[in-house]
């Protein structure tokens, strides 16, 4: 009996529609229920970080794409740097040798993106998957990654949400485009003291804020008296996931509150001005990402608000010397 035959190849634009349905066949497979689009993909794979024609592979077998990888590389001249690898393989086809390839790759070509900085900070090469996806595991660990990290994903029912509230001595405020380097600076500064994470550039942050899933009328700023802004809360919509899911969520993306602020229930204040916003929209259901050991107690808060888990994740890691 032959070898299963597939080759290795750079992805084209012309791949995009099936890249995104491959991602969101394997990984909902996997425990990670979402509809991937090509519109996302692109925006994702426009060079900020990550390239189309130089960091994402596809696996191809009689001319259908059956496995893919690619890599987001954010560099940094503070704190860390971190390459993350993202992918996966047609469930139909596993146990071929195709996660494998494309994952011999994407480690290889993350630790040369790391290198090729020349910084002396340490250097991170990470994968997130389900945490119900035991055989990503043992794939990541049979190259040297280990998990180091859990998050979970926590949704609330807009039913039940609570009143919307403003912190004495705060005021909760649109989102205004004309203050988005402020909004930035701002959250990169709150952002200092969490794990794995470093300042977001300009770039970056532009992608972010107006990217084709954004919604920045569903976001807000914390000011304090002076109206500088001192808390920070993004939103994010994803309609494609709607039917899959049998919710319409409205995504806080990132929730930043500058760490002299903290514990005055700014936090607090800007998640029920969003949920307030999802629920006027016609939405059903707000949700949120939270690192399970965040150290400034936001997971209590969450759950202390009426969120409740929805799904978790593993972070994998390998430093790369």
């Amino acid at each position: 009996m032959s070898a299963f035959q597939f080759q290795l190849r750079q992805a084209q634009l012309s791949d995009l529609a099936e890249i995104a349905a491959l991602l969101s066949e394997g990984l909902s497979f996997d425990g990670l229920v979402f509809v991937q689009t090509a519109e996302e993909l692109a925006e994702e794979f426009d060079g900020t970080y990550c390239d189309l024609e130089q960091d994402v592979i596809v696996a191809v077998h009689e001319t259908n794409i059956i496995g893919v990888g690619y890599t987001i590389f954010l560099p940094s001249d503070t704190k860390e740097e971190r390459c993350y690898i993202f992918g996966t393989t047609k469930p139909q086809f596993r146990g071929n040798g195709v996660g494998t390839a494309v994952m011999q790759w994407a480690t290889e070509h993350g630790d040369s993106l790391l290198r090729s900085t020349n910084r002396t900070l340490p250097k991170y090469l990470r994968s997130d998957m389900s945490a119900t996806n035991s055989t990503a595991g043992e794939l990541f660990q049979d190259f040297k990654m280990n998990p180091v990290r859990w998050n979970d994903d926590l949704i609330i029912d807009l039913t039940t949400s609570p009143e919307v509230f403003v912190a004495p001595g705060y005021s909760i405020v649109p989102w205004d485009a004309s203050r988005d380097e402020e909004a930035r600076i701002a959250k990169n500064q709150a952002f200092t003291d969490h794990w794995g994470s470093t300042p977001t550039s300009e770039e970056g942050w532009d992608q972010l804020v107006h990217g084709s899933t954004a919604r920045l009328d569903q976001s807000f700023f914390a000011l304090d008296p002076n109206e500088k802004i001192i808390g920070v809360l993004l939103s994010h919509r994803y309609e494609s996931d709607d039917e899959v899911l049998g919710k319409r969520i409205g995504w806080i993306d990132k929730l930043a509150t500058l760490s002299e602020h903290r514990k005055k229930s700014v936090g607090k204040s800007l998640i029920t001005h969003a949920l307030a916003a999802f629920k006027r929209d016609g939405l059903t259901h707000g949700a949120l990402d939270v690192d399970t050991e965040n150290p400034t107690g936001a997971y209590g808060l969450y759950t202390s608000m009426g969120f409740s888990t929805f799904r978790g994740k593993v972070t994998y890691e390998r430093k790369v010397q």
